[in-house]
Parts: structure tokens; sequence; C-alpha cells
């Protein structure tokens, strides 16, 4: 997998990354922002009435008209306060949230450009980190944390210069614990940083073997195995727990220190304060309004703490996601924008996986006309899948190798490319939706009746029909209420509802009998009579009536041919060949006795 180099994808910092993200959503943030100013403005203004109130109380110039008029203009304060509090709520919190659903956008739509080898070696536990864990700690760092920093902000300037009017001295007093409270941010908050990425890591581990063993389940019950899976995810869950008390004790010392430092700024107030109305220095109102505007001045001191650990979990965060976003795909587009015939060739192939030393595929070549038939037989591990993927680019292979319609692939868009595969794999994978919906997943366009007809081609349509809820039956995940053999008929009819150019079955009949495959086959040759079609199969009945067939061992073409070369060839092929003809005739002889013994 191909990453983009630090200098270009990395080395913005991940605050700034954070920055650019709030950056995109300036209107509706900013005019947020103006909302808050309003609400801290008349947050401001109540110390100041609540000063004038109790000035009057104390000199006794108070009346009933005075203390109406400041009431009412406390509530309407408070009114204001309410209203544009919401908007700003809306506006930040709302743009947050945007945010969210734009960088999962983003990560979805860039996981659909990584080639299959970006997940041969990515965890689906970290995949399911960052779209989970990490991009929940980018909305609050771009959300709540950014308002409350801005606040903070406000707050803390305006709250001082008001109390520098009031009283400077009393200020310069009350500031002692400030420095300390600034020297506790930066102390703690690299190694908040750090110990968020462990936590996240564990939670990736953790997710992981969850996804594992929920997906495996029918194994573990088949080897009686749950109490050794027990203990493997307890571990897992055990070390997810100790990460996150290292990062729960780190900010348990953290925002109670923060707080205590606050509060010392209180008790000095108190005293000094204090001999100052005693010696007649401020009046009982500026002290109770001094006091207030401290209490305005402790919230963005403790808001520190909590807005350096929302912004430093945000950052290992956007951190974790632009590694995924500045990992680029294997295999990129080429130039032309065609629609070759289906045709293809192959010179002198030869692939070996990224990461490993052996050769999967050595020097093969073949040609398969328009319209032809390819048949593919081996032994397991020969390299017969991994020939088929390199055919639709699902792997790259070396240039100058794979020609569709006489182009190199390489220089084919891969929309173009893959757009003339109509592929059933080896491993047949169902969508959790209704059977209707699995057969036309490529085709959205596709009507009903044409589904059904596709269905009775694959010989499944009168199994559907005879579901409660027929083809809108759901198959559950990974299509495990359908047998194997309904399972990858369903495959065939998906396959087949591309209309594709090029059909490609992988194996696709291995779960269904012979008498089956046969009926299917026999059916299939009428619809894909115009199709290229390349049929990979164990058993040779599948293969016998294709236009060639080449027969792979250890990565190489053995022997290639027709049916009738190859077995008078009396190679490989001819003895796999005995070898089924063999079992069959078994079968046969078995099946009277089996009869006849069918009351016990």
């Amino acid at each position: 997998m191909k990453s983009a180099s630090p200098k270009k994808g990395m080395k913005k910092s991940s605050l700034k990354l954070l920055f650019l993200r709030v950056l995109r959503h300036k209107k509706a943030i900013g005019l947020g922002l103006c909302t808050l100013v309003i609400v801290d403005a008349m947050q401001l203004i109540v110390p100041k009435v609540f000063e004038k109130v109790i000035d009057s109380l104390a000199s006794g110039m108070a009346t009933r008209s005075l203390l109406l008029e400041l009431g009412l203009l406390i509530l309407g304060l408070y009114l204001i306060m309410g209203i544009f509090r919401f908007f700003w709520r809306y506006l930040v919190i709302g743009s947050s949230h945007r945010i969210d659903r734009n960088i999962r956008q983003e990560l979805y739509d860039h996981l659909q450009t990584l080639s299959p080898q970006y997940y041969d070696h990515t965890k689906v536990g970290d995949i399911m980190a960052h779209a989970t864990n990490d991009i929940s700690a980018v909305r609050m760092a771009t959300g709540i944390a950014t308002i409350a920093s801005f606040d903070a902000i406000f707050l803390s300037v305006s709250s001082i210069t008001i109390m520098i009017i009031m009283n400077w001295k009393l200020t310069l007093l009350t500031m002692i614990p400030l420095p300390f409270i600034a020297f506790m941010m930066l102390k703690f908050g690299a190694l908040i940083h750090k110990r968020f990425e462990s936590v996240q890591k564990a939670f990736s581990t953790l997710t992981e073997k969850a996804q594992e063993s929920l997906s495996g389940v029918r194994v573990i019950k088949a080897y009686g195995d749950e109490q050794s899976e027990d203990r493997y995810f307890s571990e897992k869950a055990e070390d997810c727990v100790l990460q996150n008390v290292r990062l729960a004790r780190i900010w348990g010392m953290f925002q109670p220190m923060i707080g205590a430092l606050a509060m010392a700024s209180m008790a000095i107030l108190l005293g000094a304060g204090g001999s100052m109305v005693v010696k007649g220095i401020i009046s009982l109102g500026e002290f109770v309004a001094f006091s207030s505007y401290l209490m305005m001045l402790i919230w963005p001191m403790i808001a520190i703490g909590w807005v350096v650990n929302l912004l430093q979990r945000g950052a290992a965060s956007m951190d974790r996601l632009q590694k995924i976003f500045t990992t680029l795909p294997d295999i990129m587009d080429g130039a032309k924008d065609i629609e070759p015939e289906p045709e293809i060739l192959v010179k002198n192939l030869s692939f070996t996986y990224s990461g490993t030393e052996i050769e999967v595929l050595k020097d093969v070549s073949f040609q398969l006309p328009a319209g032809g038939t390819l048949g593919i037989v081996g032994r397991t591990g020969s390299g017969k899948t991994t020939l088929v993927e390199l055919l639709m680019r699902l792997y790259d292979p070396p240039e100058g190798t794979v020609f569709l319609g006489g182009i190199d692939i390489h220089e084919m868009k891969l929309s173009n490319i893959r757009g003339m595969f109509g592929y059933v794999p080896q491993e047949t994978f169902l969508f959790a939706m209704s059977i209707a919906d699995n057969i036309a997943f490529g085709n959205c366009d596709i009507s009903r009746e044409m589904i059904k007809e596709l269905s009775s081609v694959v010989d499944i349509d009168k199994e559907i029909q005879g579901f409660t809820d027929g083809y809108d039956t759901t198959v559950g995940e990974r299509g495990v209420t359908l047998s194997g053999g309904q399972k990858q008929r369903v495959a065939i009819a998906r396959a087949l509802a591309v209309k594709p150019r090029i059909l490609v079955m992988d194996d696709a009949l291995s779960s269904v009998d012979t008498e089956t495959e046969a009926a299917i086959l026999k059916r299939l040759k009428k619809d894909i009579s115009n199709l290229t079609s390349i049929l990979i199969a164990h058993r040779i009945s599948t293969i016998q009536n294709a236009d060639n067939i080449i027969v792979m061992d250890d990565g190489r073409i053995v022997e290639q041919g027709t049916h009738t070369e190859l077995v008078e060839h009396d190679g490989f092929y001819a003895e796999l060949f005995r070898m089924q003809q063999l079992e069959e005739e078994a079968k046969k002889e078995e099946t009277p006795d089996s009869d006849e013994g069918g009351e016990g």
C-alpha cells in the first residue's frame, strides 16, 4: 500500500487539521460564536445589576420601584441569554455533527478506493475504531471544545478587564494562581495525548477480537471453544480497561488540581477583598460583583483542562484518520476511458503478493477470444483465483502482461475494466437484505420479472417461492439463512443481473450436487452463449464443454487444450477425470442399497 510522503501528507499538525475542518463551516460556526458573545455580554452585565441592588439595600436607598425595575432587568437579561444560547448550540453543535457526517462519508468513500491488498494487512477492528471512537472524538473537538475555548477566552479577557477597572490591586492578588494553571496545562497536555492514543489502540484490538468471535461463532460452538475465546476476549477487555484507567488517572489528577488552584483565587478574594470591605475601600456590592466576575473567571480555568483533554483526544484521532486519508490506493486509474472488446490476452504473467517472496503465478500465457469459454482447473493453491483477480485489477499485474481487447489494462479506467465483468467469487458473500435486493445489487434498475427469470436460470426460483416472504426474504448476515448451494446460485444470478460482457465463475457450483449442476449449466449455456466466460472448477463436468481448458499447478500452466485433447494427453487432467468418473459410479452403485435400507 502506497502512502503519501510525510512531507506532503502528514506535515500539517493534527490541531491544524482540526482547525481546517472547522473552517469549512466558518459561516455557521462564526454566527454561532457571535450569538455566544451576546450571551456572555448579558452574563457580564448581571453582576453590575446585583452590585446596584446590594449597594442600594446597604445604603437604605432602595425603593420598591427600583427593585422591581432591577428585577425585571435581570429577568430580561436571562431571557435573552436563553434565546441566544439555543442559537449558538444549534449552530455550533450542529456544525460539529455535520463535520462528523462529512468525515464518515469521506472515510467510507476513501476506503472504497483502496485495493484488497490494503484490507489484507489492516484489521477490521482498526477500521471500526476509526469509524466510531476517532470520528466521535473529532466531533467533540470541533464542537464542544471549539465553543468552550472561545467562551473561556472571551469571558477571561472581559472579566479580567472589568476586575482591573474595579480594583487592580485586588485583581493582581487573585490572579496569583493563574501561572500555575498554565504550567499544569502544558505539563499534562502531551501526556493526555499519548495515553489517549494507547486507549484507541486497545479499543481497536478489542473491537477486532469481538468482530472475529462473532463472525466465527458457529465454529467456536462447533469446537466447544467458548471458554478459551472468553479468556482471550477478557484479556483484550482488561487491557482496554487498563489503558482507560491510566488515562483517567492522569485526567483525575489534572482536573481537581486545576479546580483547587481556581478555588485558591476565591480564598484570596475572601481574605483581601473582605478586608477592603471592612476598611471601606470597596463597597459590599462591589465585593459581590467582584466575586461574581472571579467565579466567571474560574469557569475558564476549569474549562482549560477540559478543552485541552478534548483537543488532545481530537488531535490524536485526527492524526489516525489522516493516516488513512493520505494512504493512496495501490491501483490507480489509467488514462483511457474506453470499453474494449471482451477478448483477453495474458502474456508471460508472473505475480507475487506484496510482503511475500513466493511467486503465485509463473510465466502464465493464454488467449481467450470474445464469446469464447475458458475452463481453469488445478489443485488448491495453484493460482486460479489470483489469475482472475488480476484480470479485473483487484490486484495489479505487471505492465504488459494482461490485455483486454488488445489494450493493456493499466491504460484503462478501473470502472471500465470492472464494469465488463460479472464475478462469482469462490467465497460467496451475500448482504443482510432481501434475496431480490441481493440479486439486484449491481443493477438497481432491474425489474422483479427479470430477477425471477434469472433465478429460474440458476434453478432457485421454486426454492425462493417456497420461502414465507418469497423474494423479500431477508437472508441474514452473510446470507446465513441460506444453504451453501442456495447462496452460490443467488450469487450467479447477481452476476448475470449486471449484464456482463465477461462472466467469471470461480468454483461457483461446488456446493450443489452434480445433477443440479448439470441442470444449471444447461440453462446457463443459452444465457451466456454470447458472453466471454471463465469457469474455474474442481469438477471436470463443470468445464468439459469449454472451448479451451488450462490446467494449473504451482502457479504454472502445465496442460492446455480441449477436454478431448487433454484426456488423450493422459496427464494430470486425464487422471483427475478418471478419478471423478469412478467417484460418480461409486455413488450410483450405493444409491439402490441406501434406498433398500431406508426403513432401517
